[in-house]
């Protein structure tokens, strides 16, 4: 399946010491560097950080052993490098010539590195998040009458590679993929010593997408403190499993504050969580499920496209609600209504409408979705 974010990671080893690929476990970014290192044909060390032999070799060498390690490759790819506690270093060292080699560190956690330097990386466009197949690149492999038949599908089971292309298999591959996510990705820079607690606390969470989270709810039904559920919902965060979404506020009468809505990156790691693969016929899910897959469609489209965006959703006390907001770097908002009811007639709430005349509406449905998936 061809990426459009192929040719990018190929021009961005080309001409920068330190590239910094990240994504969930299966996304194809192994694939993708494959492919970089088969057109490039350079002298290329590949190092596998979550061998834990590996990651030590590199973690106790000193500056003299690493350059002495690197010193005849052009090209250094560390697979699983969050695992490098030493990682920043690494970097500096990379980026001040010490080390002579450039450096791809492909990470399935986001990495431990100051803000400054993840800060450079970003602006400079030197951190490439690779997510799932994005709509646009499943249309791209399979045409779009066919992927247009395959959309409840999608929601379903989700757009991981391995999952498109066996559907067969699908339901396999996400419970091995769930299952390494919580063993090995959420245990790298802390220690998760209650999985049935955590896939608890997921499970609640993937009952309620859309919905306002409540830490206290979560924390009394899987049975851990409220800064447990805290701490557990940044770690998936960084481990590209989850979305959190905040609410929009500017002191307005009635708006919600510092609430949260969650999403799942992937739908299909959603279903799985609570063991429903149903069809929509009979589902009671849809609106929220449809909402989960849109939402997060569009972050990865936007990731793809090298476009800082933020997202917000709105809502008041009194139940009116705006699904999805998004600001652009110029500071611009676009508020969103979501149903996937294609025929449903929807209405933006007054009381919104009142509050920020100057922010665009639209509605989203199974009518319209294609061009918010595939517009920059």
């Amino acid at each position: 399946m061809n990426r459009i974010q192929q040719q990018q990671i190929i021009d961005k080893i080309q001409t920068s010491r330190v590239v910094l690929l990240s994504g969930p476990r299966l996304s194809g970014k192994e694939e993708m560097i494959a492919q970089a290192l088969t057109e490039l044909n350079v002298a290329t060390l590949q190092i596998n950080a979550e061998n834990k032999r590996e990651c030590k070799v590199i973690v106790e060498s000193d500056e003299e052993a690493l350059k002495e390690s690197f010193a005849n490759y052009r090209l250094v790819v560390i697979h699983e490098a969050q695992y490098l506690t030493n990682l920043q270093s690494i970097i500096e060292l990379v980026l001040t010539d010490v080390i002579p080699s450039s450096i791809v560190l492909n990470c399935s956690f986001e990495p431990m590195m100051d803000e400054l330097l993840k800060e450079v990386l970003d602006t400079q466009g030197l951190h490439i998040r690779i997510y799932p197949p994005a709509l646009y690149e499943l249309t791209s492999h399979f045409g779009m009458a066919e992927e247009s038949k395959l959309l409840e599908n999608r929601l379903i089971y989700g757009n991981y590679p391995a999952v498109t292309l066996t559907p067969d298999a699908a339901q396999s591959i996400l419970t091995h993929l769930l299952d390494t996510i919580l063993i090995t990705d959420l245990g790298v820079t802390d220690r998760i010593n209650k999985k049935q607690q955590l896939i608890k606390m997921l499970q609640m969470l993937a009952f309620y997408i859309g919905e306002p989270i409540s830490y206290n709810e979560i924390a009394v039904h899987a049975d851990i403190d409220n800064e447990t559920v805290e701490r557990y919902i940044e770690l998936l965060e960084k481990a590209y499993v989850l979305i959190r979404i905040p609410s929009y506020s500017t002191d307005k009468r009635y708006e919600l504050k510092k609430s949260y809505l969650i999403y799942f990156v992937d739908t299909g790691l959603r279903n799985m969580l609570i063991n429903n693969f149903n069809a929509p016929s009979i589902r009671m899910d849809m609106d929220a499920l449809w909402k989960n897959w849109l939402i997060a469609e569009r972050v990865k489209w936007n990731a793809i496209n090298n476009k800082r965006t933020t997202y917000w959703f709105w809502r008041t006390h009194t139940k009116q609600t705006i699904d999805f907001i998004e600001e652009n770097e110029n500071n611009q908002f676009v508020a969103y209504k979501i149903d996937w009811n294609k025929n449903k007639k929807m209405k933006f709430p007054q009381m919104f409408t009142n509050y920020y005349p100057e922010i665009t509406t639209k509605l989203l449905n199974r009518k319209t979705y294609i061009a918010f998936l595939a517009s920059k």
